[in-house]
């Protein structure tokens, strides 16, 4: 009976001790490829804005257009008349290639398009 006692301990200590090891916060023990990629530089909506404008004054195709930004955690809106779809198109890609740049809403219009609407 002694060695019963024994073994029935040994056995209750070791099942204690793999319960204990299976409590560990596993949390803390993620896989490189799970972890959120680290974001790039956080650029005022000003500065972005600013950016933007700068970039089509500097552009002698789009620099006499009078075109509306806002910006808003690095998503732009555009809106305005534009005389052609090149100059849109040319609008477009100034604001993606502005730093900080998440998203571009296009609300422009051709002003051919808004003239045919009035008629």
């Amino acid at each position: 009976m002694n060695d019963k006692c024994k073994w029935m301990v040994f056995t209750g200590t070791l099942i204690g001790a793999l319960f204990i090891t299976g409590c560990t916060k596993h949390e803390d023990k993620v896989h490189d490829s799970w972890v959120t990629p680290p974001t790039g530089p956080v650029i005022d909506d000003t500065a972005l804005t600013a950016n933007i404008r700068s970039a089509l004054r500097a552009d002698p195709n789009v620099k006499n257009l009078d075109v509306k930004i806002e910006a808003r955690n690095g998503e732009v809106m555009l809106g305005g008349l534009v005389d052609n779809q090149t100059q849109m198109d040319r609008v477009i890609m100034l604001a993606w290639m502005a730093e900080g740049i998440k998203k571009v809403d296009n609300k422009m219009s051709l002003k051919s398009a808004g003239a045919a609407a009035k008629d």
